[in-house]
Parts: C-alpha cells; structure tokens; sequence
C-alpha cells in the first residue's frame, strides 16, 4: 500500500509540479501551528513561552523554499491568533486581536526571513572554509532577529488586550530568550528534515545548500549515538529530579553542564543530523522536565544553558571543516599539483633547513639538478597532455631512487631539484647516474618511440658557513649547463665542490 501511494505521489510531482510545493507547504503549515502549541509546555506568562521552536521552523522554512514559504509563514501564525482568541476573553474587540496577529505574524515572519536571507548568503557554494562565518551570523543575527521579535511581538500581544503591559520591557527578554532558545535548537534540524522534504517532492532548493553536504562526520553506528544520548540525557534529567527533590542545592544544576561536555564529545564522532538531533533533544528533554517537576524559576538559567550547549555544538562541527580545509590548503602549498613533488616554495624551506642542520652537524650535503630532455618536442608533437604525463614520469621514477632522508621538488617548468642530506659527492653521482639509467630504460606511455631522458647536474656544499640554497642551486644550475651541453641524458658535476 506504502509503495502504491509512493508511486502516485510520484507520477504526481513528476507532471505537476504544484504537487510538490503543496505538499512542502502544508507540511511547513501544520509544523508551525504544532510548534506554537508545544511551546506552551514553558510559559513565561500567558502568550509568552521561554521555548519557541516556531522561531526555528520559520528560519528553516525560508532557507529552504524562499519567498514561496511567506504566505504560509504569515497564515500560521494568524490561524493561531485566531484560534486563541475564540478560546479566551479579552478586553478588546474582535478586530483588535485579528489586527495584533497580523502584526505579529508580519513581525516575526520579518526577523526570521530577514535573518534566513542573510545566512544563505553566507554559505559559499562549492567548499564549506567559511562555515564558521555562517555560524557566527547565525548566532548573532539570530540573537537580532529574536529582539525584533520580542519586540514586535510583545506590542502586537498587549494590542490584543491579551497582556497587561504596564511593563513592557520585563517581557521582551522572557520573549526573546524563548525565540533565540528556539531558533538555536529547532532552526539547524529543520532546515535538514525541509531539504530532504524538498528532495523527496522534487521541489527545487537554493544552490548554496549543497555545500552542506560536505559536512560528513565520523559515523559509529546507531548503538554509539544511542549510548551516548542516553548518557546527555540521563544527566539532564538526574539534576533536574535531583534539584526538585532539594530545591535548595543549587550546586546539582552542574549537572546540566556535564551534559554539555558529552554533548561536545557526540559532535566530533557523530553525523551533523545526529549532533541537530540530539540538541533537540536535549532542548526537548529539559522542556519536559522542567514541566513535570515544577522547576519554572529555574527555567531562565536552563534555557541560557540550553544555548551555550547548541552554540557549542555548532562551532563543534565547524572545526573539522576548518582543519579539513587548512589540510588542503596545505596540500596545495606544499605539493605541486601536477606531478605530486614538493612545490617550490616548500621544497626551498626544506632545503635551506637541510643545508643548516648539515652545516651544525658538519655533515655534507648535495644537491642535484635535474631538467626533462625534450620536452619542448613532446608537447609539439603529442599535446602539452603528453607534456604533463612526462613531467610526472620523473616524478615517478625518482621515487623508486630515492631515499626517504631525500627530498625532491618542482622548481617550475621542467626542472626539478632534490637535495641529498648526509650525501658527498660520490654518493650523489651514484645516486644521479641510477635515476639517469632509469629513466633511459623507460618508456612513456604516449609514445614508445621516444626514449625518455634526464639531465643532471650535481654539487655538494663545501661546508663553508656563507654558503646557503641560492649559492648551491647557482652551482648546481651551472653544472645541468654542462651536462646539457654534453649531449643531454648525462650527469655533470661541479668539480669545484
């Protein structure tokens, strides 16, 4: 039966795309009307809730479907209006409460679209190096958005008549510390649940999103993510018991901050979905409790904790994608991209570390100079394609050569250069003479016809203490001079080292 209406539901979207933004929609509907019910499980005062998982719904929802959502956005909200009104007696008139939800649906829908925008803007598309920019403008300008909420929501609520508002400004923190405690623990979540609602109904998504795809997290399995959820929860709910049983000891509020370190640990093992969920979960959980235990004074200084925890966990899963990034970037700086030999920039750094420890040590070392024979004639005749795969051909063949202790980088063009820590100059002709009979006895793979060669051009330091990188490579370019002009597929040597 399942499959059955999977099919239809899918020869539906397939033809008619209405189908699945109606869909997308309804559900966003009739999420945002359940969530502004459940967040009367922590009210403040009447109308005014400490959790506002609403607030997270509306982010999402804009993130996802963009200015489609804004209808239903506004809808919701006034359907609420509307409905708790039927169900209270207020002081003003019918009119009155209608126009108060209207402002307030305008001004909460405003902030948290406003916000959403300016997030989306954030995620570069492609790689993910700057995600903890996008944190970082999710968590302040969610905690402006909120503000603009309190505040417009608090004046749309007393127009209602539903409030006594002699004190205004003792109600917009209460207000905007549920908003922010909300949008925080619900907004990550259901901005994942709504892109896979989208997948499903075929409704298209900003580009940008797909750059979170790259947040894959280690995964161990669900009985790890199971355990270690029982264990944030577990603490949340023995202090909360505890500290209703002993309302006076304060000190088993600590409690809720272990959690908060297990809730550090799950994000660096888990999935980003499972790391979302379970801060839900942990929101959800003391919510509940809270509830069940009469702890409403306490509830200010749970919900501060509440954030502190999803504020973590969030810049928790930007860092592997930071150092993920500095390892790359480093890859690119230190390796050349072509032929995978150290880059120049690196290679020189090595080099002129090697000269000093071998100077200290008074311990020789060379350098060779190496240049590709006949690479001009391989690029006319069979492609620079053909050019590049020669390039990393000497790549190749001097790794069978040489040792670990050696090192071999890309100067640019066809020359490259390896120096030879601990070797004299006997050695290092040796070792120049085996990667010339090397690559003679090759082949390339473009073109059997053409024998590979290689020219070197050999020198080793003379231990004088003036002497650094730029003084050898001099002597070792000269002494590629000659054994170029020598017939090319030789080895030379400075004879003045």
């Amino acid at each position: 039966m399942a499959k059955a209406l999977v099919k239809v539901f899918d020869r539906m979207t397939g033809t008619h795309r209405w189908a699945g933004w109606a869909l997308c929609l309804a559900v966003v509907f009739l999420l945002r009307v359940g969530l502004f019910h459940a967040s009367r499980l922590l009210e403040y005062k009447p109308y005014i809730s400490l959790w506002f998982p609403a607030a997270g719904l509306t982010f999402a929802a804009f993130v996802v479907f963009r200015w489609r959502a804004v209808p239903v956005l506004i809808a919701a909200p006034l359907f609420n209006s509307l409905i708790t009104a039927e169900s209270h007696v207020w002081s003003s008139g019918l009119a009155a409460q209608i126009g108060g939800g209207v402002v307030y649906a305008l001004v909460h829908t405003f902030a948290y679209c406003l916000l959403a925008a300016v997030v989306l803007r954030t995620i570069p598309e492609g790689e993910m190096p700057s995600l903890s920019r996008t944190i970082n403008v999710f968590l302040v300008g969610g905690l402006v958005a909120a503000s603009l909420a309190a505040i417009g929501g608090v004046t749309a609520i007393c127009a209602q008549g539903a409030l006594q508002c002699g004190d205004i400004r003792g109600l917009i923190l209460p207000w905007l510390i549920g908003d922010y405690t909300g949008l925080l623990v619900v907004g990550p979540l259901m901005l994942c649940v709504l892109r896979k609602l989208a997948a499903v109904s075929r409704v298209p998504t900003p580009e940008a999103l797909y750059s979170l795809d790259e947040l894959a997290r280690l995964h161990r399995g669900i009985g790890h993510y199971g355990a270690k959820s029982l264990l944030v929860l577990g603490a949340v709910i023995a202090s909360l018991v505890l500290i209703a049983h002993d309302r006076g000891n304060q000190p088993l509020l600590f409690l809720v901050f272990v959690a908060i370190v297990l809730q550090l640990w799950m994000v660096h093992t888990q999935t980003v979905f499972q790391t979302l969920a379970s801060i839900t979960m942990f929101s959800l959980t003391l919510v509940l409790i809270v509830r069940l235990t009469g702890l409403g004074d306490i509830a200010l200084v749970l919900q501060c904790a509440t954030i502190t925890l999803a504020a973590g966990s969030y810049y928790g899963v930007a860092l592997p994608v930071l150092y993920a990034h500095n390892v790359k970037l480093r890859k690119i700086l230190t390796y050349d991209a072509l032929t995978g030999a150290y880059s120049r920039h690196f290679f020189v750094e090595l080099s002129e570390q090697a000269i000093r420890t071998s100077f200290a040590r008074s311990a020789p070392v060379s350098m060779m100079m190496m240049d590709l024979d006949c690479l001009k004639s391989i690029n006319d005749r069979y492609g620079h394609r053909a050019g590049d795969m020669a390039l990393a051909h000497v790549v190749d063949i001097a790794q069978t050569i040489l040792d670990p202790g050696d090192f071999l980088g890309r100067l640019g063009g066809d020359e490259f250069c390896v120096m030879l820590p601990g070797r004299d100059n006997g050695d290092a002709m040796k070792i120049a003479e085996r990667l010339v009979r090397a690559m003679r006895d090759s082949r390339y793979a473009f073109a059997s016809e053409i024998p590979p060669g290689l020219s070197i051009g050999v020198v080793t330091a003379r231990g004088d203490r003036s002497e650094d990188y730029d003084s050898l490579w001099l002597r070792a370019d000269s002494a590629l001079y000659v054994a170029k002009r020598q017939g090319r597929s030789r080895v030379a040597s400075d004879m003045e080292s």
